[in-house]
């Protein structure tokens, strides 16, 4: 048989036409090895709750980004705190991608303190997400004088009886912010909402109240509108975007007009890990030695979850302030004091504990 010998431009066609096909071969592998072949989000709560209502919103985005034959699946749990859903998560998940946890504050808040239950270490997740909010701290003080004379006074080493959920709650913040600035708190338990705790403030019950405003049905401005009289914002934290409340100065200008100069030493670096997680709303993470490809193509997947437009209209109704990709790390870094100032909180915790149980004022370390 005679082979004939092709055309040299023919051949040229051939051997691009080849290689190109190669190529797409090759990409195409790539594209089907770093698509995962189904997902689950591990919910710190129900389907109510708000890693609930995330988990619902996100799903269709999250789904797409990731490219999903099938809707990525729903993992509830019947705790609210989320500490059940954690220690499955880094006892059963397997750093392969296929599930993200989304918790809410109170688990961070939970480990920091030294919760019997926790065998977790949120430290060493790797953050894709998180949903911040912010808290106001509100307090009966003497409204004829000037707001500076108004906090000073407040603040005379004098005990306040603080409207507490529990006294490990999520008002812990306000518990050891007030301490630091020369208060001697007295949780009074037992308000599990905002409106409780205002009605506690207006009737007399308390002087002191933590609110938030992700867990009211009325914007902020109507909240601080509304206060009981002869109350006034002592200071607050987080991420506020009402224009009223942004006149509120925070905790750092609260202390600095209280105490003359800036906060320090280990019970202050221990509120700012309480007070941020406080103030996390929602965490959404995979575990630490997830392959970084995998990882960015969740955060790709989230950053579509954040980009969606019933996801920020939720978060506007709730005040919640999303941040994805490389700016959801550093606010979960704040979340993790040092590890002598997590001591140092658990300690005064240890301390106190026996006192609030008894009705006491809070000591400090």
């Amino acid at each position: 048989m005679t082979f004939r010998r092709l055309p040299l431009a023919t051949r040229r066609q051939c051997l691009q036409s080849f290689g190109a096909l190669t190529v797409a071969s090759a990409l195409g592998k790539t594209a089907n090895a770093s698509t995962l072949p189904e997902a689950k989000l591990l919910l710190g709560g129900t389907l109510a709750s708000i890693p609930g209502q995330f988990g619902e919103l996100a799903e269709g985005p999250i789904s797409k980004g990731l490219g999903l034959d099938t809707p990525i699946q729903l993992q509830p749990d019947l705790g609210q705190d989320g500490v059940t859903a954690a220690n499955l998560f880094d006892a059963n998940e397997a750093p392969d991608g296929r599930t993200a946890i989304v918790v809410p504050g109170a688990t961070l808040l939970a480990s920091l303190t030294g919760d019997s239950r926790v065998h977790y270490d949120f430290g060493r997740w790797i953050p894709l997400m998180l949903a911040r909010t912010a808290t106001v701290v509100v307090g009966r003080i003497e409204m004829r004088r000037s707001f500076r004379m108004r906090i000073e006074g407040f603040f005379h080493n004098h005990s306040v009886r603080l409207a507490v959920s529990r006294a490990s709650g999520p008002e812990l913040s306000a518990m050891l912010g007030l301490t630091l600035l020369g208060m001697r708190p007295i949780p009074v338990p037992g308000f599990v909402s905002a409106e409780q705790a205002l009605a506690a403030l207006r009737d007399g019950t308390v002087d002191a109240v933590q609110i938030s405003p992700c867990t009211m049905n009325i914007p902020l401005a109507e909240v601080l509108k509304s206060l009981p009289a002869g109350t006034a914002p002592l200071y607050q934290t987080g991420d506020i975007s009402d224009i009223q409340a942004e006149q509120i100065p925070n905790f750092l200008e609260a202390y600095q007009q209280v105490r003359r100069k800036p906060p320090e030493g280990l019970l202050y670096q221990a509120w700012q890990g309480v007070s941020s997680s406080t103030d996390t709303a929602v965490t959404v993470a995979l575990p630490m030695l997830t392959p970084p490809d995998v990882v960015m193509q969740w955060r790709k997947a989230c950053a579509l979850a954040v980009a969606d437009s019933g996801m920020r209209h939720w978060a506007e109704l709730r005040h919640f302030s999303l941040a994805d990709g490389a700016n959801a790390a550093p606010l979960l870094s704040r979340a993790t004091p040092p590890l002598n100032a997590t001591l140092a909180l658990r300690r005064w915790i240890a301390i106190n504990t026996p006192r609030w149980r008894s009705g006491q004022e809070t000591r400090p370390l």
